[in-house]
């Protein structure tokens, strides 16, 4: 990867890239653990190499950073992992993230095995909804996708999210060609009845692990089957705002699914995102290996203005265009150490 030096250019005043995006979105990813071993996710075996525990930022680290990022612009905070809710603390610093002035919109992605423990606590500390990974209905898929995850237990923390009031509540389910390209039909009708936002994502070629050429599924096939056409009106999708999702309404009752198409449609024009690390590693896109060291600067002292000058680098050196393309191989990173 490369990792930015920070002499390499003058600071930008503010934090808008060089091509008029405002990032207003910081993603930030509190642990590279995780308790299930999804295929898309986690490089096979032991290619996979956490982070070590002192090395991942600690939450004192994170909230100093978030604080002067909200400084910058930001106001909509994600915290992701791995999954963030194995890391003891979670709680706490959600409360304190909460209690930033300028955070909006204070957001967890978790693949929901422990949120049935962590909802309401989550919801007094101050978290405002969840997105929760679900790639399938039937059990025994689920456990071959997750290598190992017990589906009963997502749909306990669904339910718990609810009763919390963490709502909207999303669900994101990767379509992987083979394992759960026959479930779109299903999994609609299920948002349907639990009242949840279900949106769809294509698999991107990361790290090793899954052959993702092979397992690849476009959308443009999907909305091809006619299980989907009469469930939802593909003459009205649009994307709203800076949104990754392509919003397409149902048919035959209120509400909608998303469909988030790194591959096939790009979104990076209205991109404001950035992620920070659990290493303290400030990515300004996803799909580049382009990276600004943060921890390194926070370890040695340095004042605010220093962290708000590699924060304004970052995003001075956001691409224009993602780097997803077919003959991708995947990237330096897997997916679960970059943050979800």
């Amino acid at each position: 990867m490369n990792i930015i030096p920070i002499h390499s250019q003058r600071m930008p005043q503010s934090i808008a890239d060089g091509f008029g995006r405002n990032m207003g979105y910081l993603r930030i990813s509190v642990v590279d653990r995780c308790n299930l071993r999804c295929t898309y996710c986690r490089p096979n075996g032991d290619d996979f190499h956490a982070v070590a525990r002192e090395q991942l930022l600690t939450f004192e680290e994170i909230i100093r950073v978030a604080r002067l990022a909200t400084q910058l612009g930001v106001h909509k905070i994600r915290l992701t992992g791995g999954e963030p809710l194995v890391r003891k603390g979670l709680v706490d610093a959600v409360a304190q993230i909460a209690a930033l002035p300028d955070v909006r919109d204070l957001a967890l992605s978790t693949n929901g095995i422990l949120l049935k423990k962590f909802a309401k606590p989550l919801r007094n500390a101050g978290l405002h909804r969840v997105n929760i990974s679900l790639d399938s209905l039937n059990p025994r898929t689920f456990e071959k996708l997750t290598g190992g995850g017990r589906l009963n237990e997502v749909l306990a923390g669904i339910h718990a999210a609810q009763d919390a009031g963490l709502t909207p509540i999303r669900i994101n389910t990767v379509l992987v060609r083979g394992f759960n390209d026959q479930e779109a039909a299903a999994l609609i009708d299920f948002s349907v009845r639990e009242q949840l936002e279900l949106r769809f994502i294509e698999l991107m070629p990361m790290c090793e692990g899954l052959d993702w050429k092979r397992h690849y599924y476009p959308f443009a096939e999907l909305l091809t089957q006619a299980e989907i056409i009469e469930r939802v009106d593909l003459s009205l999708s649009q994307r709203q705002g800076s949104s990754s999702a392509r919003y397409v309404p149902l048919r035959h009752t209120l509400g909608r699914i998303g469909l988030i198409e790194p591959m096939s449609n790009h979104f990076c024009d209205s991109c404001n995102r950035l992620r920070l690390m659990s290493d303290g590693k400030l990515r300004p896109c996803l799909s580049a290996d382009q990276e600004v060291d943060l921890r390194a600067a926070l370890r040695k002292g340095c004042d605010n203005e220093t962290l708000l000058d590699l924060i304004r680098l970052a995003t001075a050196n956001k691409q224009k265009l993602s780097t997803y393309h077919f003959d991708s191989m995947g990237m330096q990173r897997s997916m679960i150490a970059i943050g979800g």
